[in-house]
């Protein structure tokens, strides 16, 4: 018995939520000295010695009896308090004592601010429940006053920050209460709740973070995570707004979308939601280890079993996750009721935890001896056992070539009800030597197929006998049949004229059309590897033909297959250049798009072109670029050549090329340039740059004075935060919203870059 005992004990379950009442109020150690003065830091001091940051702790006399910044604080002024944790917390009080000193002290702070971080984030302005900002402090120099924090903190750093509508001085003592954290850290939703006439049910007491995720949904913490669980309806009058975030099944099409971050990777045994609604229909869980990839194995899946009460009620649904491992946790919601509402969402984890004498059951010498033994020959029947493991998994790789030779093998049905049931179901679809990934909501796959072919002594020799097939594409052609079907869901409420949304339309499948059917011309541009030339196809339709250069043909052959690929994922869109075909060689026939681009059409004007028509081009350039982030389609290849006048002077993109290609040295952003990273976010850096060379007329490039090496050299010193590192400074010929989200996209960070939708707004407007 008492060997079990100690096995077990090896295990410890501990809840991954913020559970306030197991938490209480320990203070951290400001005033029993447990925080050491190298954690208490200042904006300013007044006098470093006597009333220095290190003087601050609540109900001690030390110098001159606590920290007193060096100016008066008025309603503009920002001086703080700093108190540096040794590790994330969960902070649920602040208590806070004025300026004593033996009878002489007569400062205090009436009122103050709390800004905190955490791992990953920047600083975050703390608002309660109510929305409000303001903590009361103060009325004398003695009188400790807590103020609990509703909802609490999670943060590694916290400042408070004296304030004041009238200019006085201050003084303060703190002390911070809470306990350790070791939860969800960032959750984001999408979408982030429904808003219905006079119904509000979106996430209102989100942090305002500034943080983002690759797809452009905003990071954080918030209802789900307040520790605070409603346990009435959500149309109550006194719960709107206040307890729950929901979804309308007819702005969310039943589906909905949950990411939870955590700073380690946890081994969770299950997940609680405290929902109201009907029932859930489907409930996949999918796990991440390394923060990027989200593989399929790893997901469960779970339903709820249909009851004859179809009431709306309150209940908790757990679905068990069977010690899966992750860091990242994304949970998929489908439901078919009108609403689904959630209140609070609780993990379980099994945490490793080292064994220590404390935990020892109390024995004998030799029933200790006897202990040891026993341990002994378990961890050599274990590792016997892993050994036999590793041997049948390497005949297993040697069989199949592949681990993952069955992409469902492990995964788990569970159907909830009133007696909870696992089934695994077996499969006999194989995958293939592709790696498929799910990377921050943008699917894409990964194989020998893709990586991007280098150009050897005999590839001009080879070319012709070598040209694109559709094993090039990362995904299947298009079918036979003579239409296709492109359903999809508006992007923005704009009307039609402005092409900001997609309609449901029929779409010519992709067509093959006979040489003898094409009249080829004159060159109109050219790229890298490609060349693009005037075409008419029998008939009289005008296009432009879009062929690699022979002696890059590899290159060239990669580029169109990408660019046909995403092309088709796109159908029609008003702000797209449109793909019409191929001919014989599988060179593309695109839409000829009467000015060309927008570079040559702005040197060849004799005068310069006005701030509503650079504008007016911007609006055109983020309708299209925020459909392709709504479809998940990274463009990957964004200069000027990309934007192309029609005959109305409005734009169209082309090109779109995916996340794997080379990058635009002066456009691309750093991580593009270093890393080979293409994402939504370095595509918002490479518009931006485009921007702004529109903004000076399309005569002055991004980095116009540097040579190549000199950008892959700043691109490296940007990625290490060094301080000479330089990014492109957007001239003001926009308004004041405008340069700021344009500023915003040459962010490092590529979370604090706007997303599309964000961008194209003000140019709405």
């Amino acid at each position: 018995m008492q060997i079990v005992l100690v096995l077990l004990a090896i295990y410890e379950t501990t809840t991954n939520a913020l559970r306030i009442e197991q938490c209480g109020a320990r203070e951290l150690g400001m005033q029993n000295g447990d925080i050491f003065d190298a954690q208490i830091t200042a904006s300013s001091s007044f006098d470093k010695q006597s009333v220095g940051p290190q003087n601050a702790r609540l109900h001690s006399e030390l110098a001159s009896g606590a920290w007193c910044p060096k100016p008066q604080i008025n309603s503009k002024s920002y001086e703080f308090l700093q108190v540096t944790l040794n590790d994330t917390f969960l902070i649920t009080a602040v208590e806070t004592q004025g300026r004593y000193g033996n009878g002489t002290g007569r400062e205090f702070v009436s009122h103050y601010m709390i800004d905190y971080l955490r791992t990953g984030s920047q600083w975050i302005r703390y608002k309660n429940r109510t929305g409000h900002v303001l903590m009361d402090g103060n009325f004398d120099t003695t009188t400790p006053v807590i103020r609990t924090l509703n909802p609490p903190i999670v943060a590694s750093r916290i400042r408070i920050v004296p304030a004041s509508k009238s200019t006085r001085t201050v003084c303060m003592r703190a002390e911070v209460h809470g306990c350790k954290h070791d939860g969800v850290i960032y959750y984001s939703t999408a979408p982030d709740g429904s808003r219905l006439d006079t119904l509000d049910f979106k996430d209102n007491l989100f942090e305002d973070s500034q943080m983002y995720t690759e797809s452009g949904i905003k990071r954080g913490l918030g209802l789900l995570t307040d520790g605070f669980v409603a346990h009435t309806s959500p149309f109550e009058k006194n719960q709107v707004n206040d307890s729950w975030i929901g979804w309308n099944r007819d702005t969310t099409d039943g589906h909905i979308n949950i990411l939870f971050e955590f700073e380690d990777v946890h081994n969770f045994t299950d997940v609680v939601l405290a929902t109201f609604g009907n029932r859930i229909d489907q409930i996949d869980v999918i796990f991440s280890q390394d923060g990027k990839t989200f593989p399929f194995f790893s997901q469960i899946s779970s339903s709820e079993r249909q009851s004859a009460n179809n009431t709306s009620r309150r209940y908790d649904f757990r679905v068990p996750l069977h010690n899966r491992a992750g860091r990242k946790v994304r949970i998929s919601i489908r439901f078919s009721s009108d609403w689904m509402f959630l209140t609070e969402v609780h993990f379980t984890s099994a945490a490793n935890l080292t064994l220590t004498s404390e935990k020892m059951p109390t024995a004998s010498s030799a029933a200790t001896q006897q202990i040891a033994v026993i341990c002994g020959i378990i961890f050599l029947i274990l590792l016997i056992c892993v050994l036999y493991c590793i041997r049948v998994c390497l005949k297993r790789i040697r069989k199949n070539k592949s681990v993952d030779s069955n992409v469902k093998k492990d995964l788990i049905i569970t159907h909830m009800g009133n007696k909870p049931a696992c089934h695994v179901f077996q499969s006999s679809s194989k995958l293939s030597n592709d790696h498929y990934e799910i990377a921050n909501d943008i699917v894409y796959a990964r194989s020998q197929k893709s990586t991007l072919l280098s150009v050897s002594s005999k590839s001009s020799s080879s070319c012709r006998q070598m040209p694109p097939t559709w094993n090039n594409f990362n995904f299947p052609p298009p079918p036979d049949s003579k239409e296709e079907h492109v359903y999809s869901q508006p992007v923005s409420p704009e009307n039609s004229s402005n092409g900001s949304y997609r309609s449901i339309r029929k779409v010519p499948a992709l067509k093959k059309y006979p040489t003898s059917a094409l009249l080829i011309g004159k060159s109109i541009g050219e790229g890298k590897f490609t060349i693009i030339k005037e075409c008419i196809i029998f008939g009289g339709l005008k296009c432009a033909h879009k062929s690699t250069k022979e002696k890059d043909c590899v290159h060239g052959t990669r580029a169109m297959s990408d660019e046909t690929a995403c092309l088709l994922k796109c159908g029609r869109h008003p702000r797209i250049a449109e793909l019409y075909g191929v001919d014989e060689s599988y060179n593309l026939l695109l839409e000829h798009v009467e000015y060309g681009c927008v570079r040559n059409f702005w040197l060849a004007s004799s005068a310069p072109l006005d701030t509503e028509f650079l504008v007016r081009i911007c609006k055109d350039v983020y309708i299209a670029m925020a459909y392709l982030e709504s479809i998940n389609v990274v463009h990957g290849h964004f200069t000027p050549n990309n934007i192309l006048l029609d005959s109305n002077f409005h734009a169209k993109i082309c090109s779109p090329r995916g996340p794997s290609h080379h990058a635009q040295l002066r456009y691309s952003a750093p991580e593009s340039i270093v890393n080979n990273e293409f994402t939504h976010k370095s595509d918002a850096w490479a518009v931006a740059a485009s921007v702004y060379e529109m903004a000076y007329q399309c005569r002055q490039r991004p980095y116009e004075e540097f040579t190549n090496e000199l950008i892959v050299d700043n691109a490296c010193a940007l990625l290490d935060h060094q301080p000479n590192a330089i990014v492109p400074m957007m001239p003001t010929v926009f308004n004041y919203e405008i340069l700021q989200l344009l500023t915003r996209c040459f962010r490092v960070n590529q979370m604090e870059r706007p997303t599309f939708h964000t961008l194209l707004e003000p140019f709405q407007n």
